[in-house]
């Protein structure tokens, strides 16, 4: 079963010294350690797809899709889904500043935190666009906060609000 659990409230120094088990997603959000089980089939393969539409809207640019990578930013340790970053050169294990596009896909568990935990997170980050993806509804939520704007797409296709090269078919994200 796909349950986060709550552990204690720390620092990011802390975290990081924190013994973490094999399967488990570990994740810093305000001073909560958050675990989750590895993702399910059903989100990997929507993870994919998202990867490479995301490739082929940004070839021409120089952004380019970043899966299951820390992003370590105002003491919070967090593992987006995927995230979108444009005219870096990454080489690390983690990535520290705010990327232009954060991605996260739903398992039924995880909507709360998604929906409202990270959405708010996010924004207070100011990270420019979070994307909430539902593989069980085929359905994406894009929080545009530059713009303080949200648009859900059910069918048709997809617009990213900051970089207007990506446009993805529903279809194809959710095959």
């Amino acid at each position: 079963m796909n349950v986060a659990k709550p552990l204690k409230i720390c620092t990011l120094e802390e975290f990081e010294k924190l013994p973490k088990e094999d399967g488990w997603n570990y994740e810093l959000l305000d001073g909560v350690v958050m675990m989750s089980p590895r993702p399910a089939m059903q989100h990997q393969i929507v993870s994919g797809n998202l990867y490479t539409e995301l490739r082929n809207a940004l070839r021409q640019k120089n952004c380019r899709p970043i899966p299951e990578i820390d992003l370590v930013l105002e003491g919070n340790n967090l593992i987006p889904d995927m995230m979108v970053i444009c005219n870096d050169t990454f080489d690390k294990k983690r990535y520290e500043q705010p990327p232009f596009i954060v991605i996260e896909i739903v398992s039924p568990t995880s909507s709360s935190r998604d929906y409202v935990s990270k959405r708010n997170l996010y924004e207070k980050l100011n990270i420019p666009e979070y994307w909430v993806i539902s593989p069980e509804e085929k359905c994406v939520d894009i929080f545009c906060f530059a713009d303080k704007k949200h648009f859900q797409y059910c069918d048709g296709q997809l617009k990213s609000c900051i970089l207007p090269e990506i446009v993805i078919t529903l279809e194809d994200l959710f095959a």
